[in-house]
């Protein structure tokens, strides 16, 4: 085993490398890793040692060929207690096991035409002209589309406010300021992430009482996980357990979605050529017709399109995980017990793996494109890698095809400012919104 620790940026005197991480994560991490190179460790003044890991060989360690010796970090469990995404070892794969079926392609593909009634739903209420805030308008309709295919419950257009605020607040916990701060330390993000917690087991509350006196014969989520609790499932739940799974479910299956579509329709709007080549395709495909299950794997620039945008903007940025024991990182010794950041973004970004990394070219990701031969498989990994990828994959690509499909056929969306800087908490997201004028379709 290796006796050297990973190198170091620059402490200041007592808060170590907090206020520049705080400040600027993103940046702060380019900086470190073309200075110190693929793993370094960062001193944050209420979380002890950070190891940031930048190649795909980490990836492959954490998420595959080493993946015992990690665990989930306590955030996880701080924001999704008993949830999927904070769970470890044989719970994971019984709650896995259980869930998985409802996540299936070809099952999801089967609510294509509820996603598109969502979609049409929601544009009815847009006119030429208009000027939308797209990430709200994104977000506000893979909500409705979540609670539609997976709890199956209608969630009407601009209904529920308190609900859709919640559910965007869930991600305050991962908030950088917040975050770098010792946990005990009341801040503003985490009261508002209290808050959300508290207004979802509300909704939980109410929405598992409705669904047992209806019955649980369904095949939606909630359904399932009601069957789970009265024994008639392999995993016994509690309702404890159930709120978890659902406040797991209500976030992760709507914010990721709504980022990478958010930055689909910017990155649309900023490349002119793209669009029309999206647009060839949706008229050679479809026509005048809406899109249906069937149409969906001929529609292969799209695919392209949304490889791409989730290169540029990896909806989840950083895959965090707890070393269980002393492990070996590349050529450096990361001790039990302390946190490895595994930066997407830093991969996805760099110019070993792909050219021109900054670059909008949808183009690479096409069949006949010899881009990626010799591309390290795990230098894409916007759903994470290894066992534990993301379980609502099928759901993000056919939800996100759908809409962006439905939508252009009818609109065009034109940015009104050319540049967006990267925000984020635990999800990546513009700092500032984006705002887009609703036009006429060329």
């Amino acid at each position: 085993m290796s006796s050297r620790r990973p190198p170091a940026p620059k402490p200041h005197p007592v808060i170590g490398n907090t206020y520049q991480f705080a400040k600027s994560p993103f940046d702060f991490v380019t900086r470190a890793k073309e200075e110190h190179g693929d793993v370094v460790s960062i001193d944050l003044f209420g979380r002890g040692t950070l190891n940031v890991a930048t190649h795909p060989e980490h990836i492959r360690e954490v998420l595959v060929d080493d993946s015992e010796a990690y665990a989930k970090t306590r955030d996880f469990s701080r924001a999704f207690g008993d949830g999927l995404l904070a769970i470890d070892d044989t719970r994971w794969s019984e709650h896995n096991r259980m869930l998985q079926p409802m996540f299936r392609g070809d099952r999801i593909r089967e609510h294509t035409d509820t996603i598109r009634e969502r979609v049409e739903r929601r544009i009815d209420g847009w006119a030429v002209g208009d000027a939308v805030e797209i990430e709200s308008q994104m977000n506000g309709l893979a909500l409705e589309i979540l609670f539609a295919v997976v709890l199956g419950r209608d969630l009407g257009v601009g209904e529920d406010e308190h609900l859709r605020e919640a559910a965007n607040r869930l991600g305050y916990w991962f908030e950088p300021i917040s975050w770098t701060l010792p946990e005990w330390l009341p801040t503003p993000a985490r009261r508002k992430f209290r808050d959300a917690r508290t207004t979802l087991r509300e909704e939980g509350q109410r929405l598992i009482a409705e669904r047992r006196e209806e019955g649980v014969e369904g095949d939606d989520l909630l359904s399932t996980l009601l069957r789970a609790s009265e024994g008639d499932a392999p995993v016994e739940l509690t309702d404890e357990q159930i709120y978890d799974q659902m406040v797991t479910m209500i976030f992760a299956g709507h914010e990721t979605t709504a980022t990478a579509m958010t930055f689909a329709w910017y990155l649309l709007a900023t490349h002119p050529a793209a669009r029309r080549r999206l647009h060839e395709e949706l008229d050679e495909v479809l026509g005048d017709e809406p899109p249906t299950a069937e149409d969906l794997a001929d529609l292969e620039f799209l695919e392209d399109l949304l490889s791409e945008t989730m290169r540029l903007y990896p909806p989840v940025h950083t895959i965090p995980r707890r070393t269980r024991v002393d492990v070996d990182l590349g050529d450096y010794r990361i001790p039990a017990g302390e946190e490895v950041h595994l930066s997407v973004l830093q991969v996805h970004r760099d110019d070993r793996f792909y050219d021109d990394p900054m670059a909008f070219h949808p183009e690479r990701w096409a069949e006949d494109s010899d881009a990626g031969e010799d591309r390290d498989e795990f230098a894409y990994v916007p759903f994470g890698a290894g066992r534990r990828s993301c379980l609502g994959r099928a759901l993000a690509l056919t939800e996100a095809k759908v809409v962006l499909a439905t939508i252009c056929q009818r609109y065009e969306l034109e940015a009104t400012k050319r540049a967006v800087e990267l925000g984020g908490r635990i999800t990546s997201r513009p700092k500032e919104g984006i705002e887009m004028r609703v036009t006429e379709r060329d």
